[in-house]
């Protein structure tokens, strides 16, 4: 942005933010991003440091800002106090007019320009689309507590409310989110901005009570009380870890580039196939097993909704899927399809020999190798899954013995490729050991 300050800010900004957010601040300066996402545990002062930042951004610019939380009712002693608090810190809180009584409608106008922050709920998202000012465009959006709205599209509804209009030459948007992390890993919020695949325009930070230098004692020891009566309760709630059972399926998981070089040097191809039905999407991946040192690479991946026999086979064919063995999910009628109708070769395409305890021996089998590494641009997919897994829990939230049958498509693919290499054995009564290749 190119406006000058009509006021300057008394203090800097960079002289009382806490050091943890000393990037996040050059970025927010530098309009770097167009997202800023602050998650964390509890106490971990990102509410504060994006409260202080609309505050100076506001100050410096001809621009409204729109503060958003799930519930309306809430607004007033969270993020309205959370911004008067961040204008008196910034000892500016004589250039700002807001409401005192409590039934007055919620506002904080800065009075040398006129420009305001509106507060609104989002008990009913599409109510937002209305919003619209005309002298002082919406170009700042702060959603609190992003976590409390159960669907993404409310939150887009929301975002394309503020970002529809063409903005003044000079003048950019920019969009805070502030969180705690849910316990669930797949929760969309998790899936979204946990991840190894986070879009390029935006900046994701976290931030705990062990940043904040200012936290009171008081708070330091009752986390240290529930670290010590329940580590998996301490770290959701004080370090904002996603626990989900609070037990992690996969902790061999490596996610990094696999660069060219060694990519080109894969040969011994595993594949399978998840066929899709209705909203579940087919997956077909690609692996190379390094046997020496028990550990597997995604290569490749195919697959998505409603993608029909015809589209995955053409794909297939072009990519050389038909070249090597693949193993799939029970399914007659779409291996005959294959074979009969789209030219997969007898001999590269079979079906998965299942049984009781398949699916649990399978994830096990996975979890104990060595290493799955995982580029996340070349199988963006592949990597999404294995890193939201989590286990079923019984009525008592204790984890079960296998995974979430939810956005699993990618790894059940995984356990038939893998089939011929989950050589199990079982002691006979005579005492020989008979040797079992995939599934009994």
């Amino acid at each position: 942005m190119t406006s000058k300050a009509e006021n300057k800010v008394i203090v800097r900004l960079s002289s009382i933010i806490l050091a943890v957010f000393f990037v996040s601040y050059r970025l927010i300066k530098s309009n770097k991003y167009l997202r800023y996402v602050f998650k964390g545990g509890r106490g971990g002062g990102k509410s504060v440091f994006v409260a202080t930042c609309i505050i100076k951004l506001m100050m410096q610019y001809p621009v409204s800002a729109l503060v958003v939380r799930k519930i309306g009712e809430t607004l007033r002693e969270s993020v309205f106090e959370e911004l008067k608090e961040a204008a008196s810190i910034l000892r500016v809180e004589d250039k700002w007019e807001y409401p005192t009584g409590k039934s007055s409608k919620l506002y904080m106008r800065y009075k040398p320009r006129g420009n305001e922050i509106i507060f609104r709920g989002a008990d009913k998202a599409e109510k937002m689309k209305s919003i619209k000012i005309s002298k002082f465009p919406i170009a700042i959006l702060w959603i609190e507590e992003l976590a409390d709205f159960h669907l993404e599209q409310d939150v887009r509804t929301i975002e394309n409310s503020v970002l529809r209009a063409k903005l003044p030459k000079g003048l950019f948007y920019i969009l805070f989110y502030t969180y705690n992390p849910p316990k669930k890993k797949q929760s969309w919020v998790n899936q979204k901005y946990e991840t190894q695949l986070v879009s390029k325009n935006t900046h994701v930070h976290h931030s705990t009570y062990l940043d904040n230098e200012h936290i009171s004692e008081a708070f330091i020891e009752e986390a240290e009380e529930t670290k010590a009566r329940n580590e998996a309760t301490y770290r959701w709630e004080y370090l904002g870890e996603p626990i989900g059972s609070g037990v992690v399926p996969f902790n061999n998981l490596v996610f990094r580039t696999i660069p060219d070089e060694e990519y080109n040097t894969f040969d011994n191809i595993r594949q399978g196939i998840d066929w899709g039905y209705a909203v579940d999407p087919v997956a077909m991946p690609r692996w190379h097993y390094d046997k020496k040192r028990r550990t597997i690479y995604a290569m490749d991946e195919v697959g998505g909704v409603k993608m029909s026999n015809r589209e995955l086979a053409r794909q297939a064919r072009e990519k050389g899927y038909m070249n090597y063995l693949t193993t799939s999910d029970v399914s007659p009628r779409d291996i005959n399809e294959m074979k009969k109708e789209h030219g997969w070769p007898n001999n590269k395409l079979k079906q998965a020999i299942k049984g009781a305890g398949s699916v649990e021996y399978g994830e096990n089998w996975l979890d104990d190798l060595e290493a799955i590494v995982i580029d996340p641009k070349r199988t963006p997919n592949i990597a999404r899954e294995f890193e939201a897994a989590d286990y079923e829990t019984d009525k008592d939230g204790n984890p079960m013995a296998r995974l979430k049958d939810v956005n699993n498509h990618y790894i059940d693919a995984t356990r038939y490729a893998f089939e011929n290499d989950m050589v199990r054995r079982k002691r006979e009564n005579s005492g020989h050991v008979r040797v079992t290749t995939g599934w009994y």
